[in-house]
Parts: C-alpha cells; sequence; structure tokens
C-alpha cells in the first residue's frame, strides 16, 4: 500500500511539474504576431500596432508603433508579462526620453483592447494622459 501511495504521489507530482512548464512556455504565446488597430485619448488618437514575438527563452517580446498628429515613434517593450489573455507592459516614450508608456490589455481571440497611460519614467505618480486602444490580429 505504501508504494502505491509513493508511485501516485510520484505520478501526480510529475503530471503537475510538466502542466507548470506547458503553461509557462505558452504565456502569451496565442498572442505572438502582428497586431493593429488605433488609440484615443488625451483628446487625440491615431494608429497602434502591436508586434509580438516569442523569444528564444520562451518569454514574449514586444514592440509598438504608434501614429500621432505630432508625428510617429516605434518603442520596444522594456516590460512584459502575461496572466492568461491579460498582458501588463511597459517601454520608453521616444518623444520624451522623460517619459514612459504603461500599456494593459485583454485579449479575447483575434481582438484586443486595453488602456495606456503616460507618466514619468520609473514613477508610479498619476499619469499625465491617458487613454485606450484596441486592435485586430493580422
Amino acid at each position: 500500500m505504501r508504494k502505491q501511495t509513493y508511485a501516485l504521489f510520484a505520478s501526480l507530482m510529475t503530471a503537475a511539474a510538466w502542466w507548470t512548464l506547458a503553461y509557462a512556455a505558452e504565456a502569451g504565446s496565442q498572442q505572438v504576431g502582428l497586431w493593429t488597430g488605433t488609440w484615443e485619448g488625451a483628446g487625440s488618437g491615431g494608429r497602434f500596432d502591436l508586434t509580438l514575438a516569442a523569444g528564444g527563452d520562451s518569454k514574449i517580446t514586444g514592440s509598438v508603433s504608434v501614429g500621432m498628429d505630432g508625428g510617429d515613434y516605434t518603442a520596444k517593450f522594456s516590460s512584459i508579462s502575461f496572466d492568461g489573455n491579460k498582458m501588463t507592459g511597459k517601454y520608453a516614450y521616444p518623444p520624451d526620453e522623460q517619459g514612459e508608456v504603461a500599456v494593459t490589455a485583454t485579449f479575447e481571440g483575434d481582438k484586443a483592447t486595453g488602456t495606456w497611460a503616460l507618466g514619468g519614467k520609473g514613477q508610479d505618480a498619476p499619469a499625465i494622459a491617458n487613454g485606450t486602444w484596441t486592435v485586430s490580429k493580422k
């Protein structure tokens, strides 16, 4: 009886470890690709493109390409993470080196909606400007 209990316990632990590894490797993997859409807020709006890629270490990397009245910019995420279908990330704001944009998103199938907030780099102070964005997978 003791050997059977140990074997069952070992089997369950092995299955749990494999499931954990598989889930960690897939976190964000369904979102990999090019997403295009729009942003709005702070009295303006424009194009918002999000590119997500699988890194060599099974982590997701990403970048944005944003169209604005004052000129377009591109930026790479300095941090990005997924919890199921929810993403959070930050990137430096190219038009102003002192700025940082924090984004959140919820992915549902081939669409995602999110928020953005521009604030001071490395600060959790209230946002200078904020708004929303929506994208569809290409």
